[in-house]
């Protein structure tokens, strides 16, 4: 069965969606198809909580900045949230950080600040 994107929060254009533990070749075309589905309905501000999230390869990266590049369009926001110390290396190296939102941190960070 392939991982998908679980929305966990919707409030207007606002739609907080949790990322699966590995967002990859097998994974990214639904999480994609998901993604696409909530801005073409009109979400304008989406997060990607990404505290389960242990792998990310290149086609999960093209999804977000696919995503990113939809809502900037709009004048909406991509957000990642709850990125592992890995992952925020990756992303940052790449240059994502300039243009999105990611806010490193994990599940234990969330429960602690809570």
């Amino acid at each position: 069965m392939t991982a998908m994107l679980r929305v966990t929060e919707r409030a207007g254009d606002r739609v907080v969606v949790e990322l699966p533990e590995d967002v990859d070749l097998d994974s990214t075309p639904g999480l994609r198809a998901v993604g696409d589905r909530l801005i073409d309905e009109g979400c304008r501000h989406l997060t990607l909580d990404c505290s389960r999230t242990v792998y990310l390869d290149s086609t999960g990266i093209s999804a977000i900045v696919t995503w990113y590049q939809r809502l900037d369009a709009v004048s909406g926001s991509l957000t990642l949230s709850g990125v592992n110390e890995h992952l925020y290396s990756l992303l940052t190296r790449l240059g994502l950080h300039t243009a999105i939102t990611i806010t490193p941190g994990t599940a234990a960070d969330d429960k602690q600040g809570s």
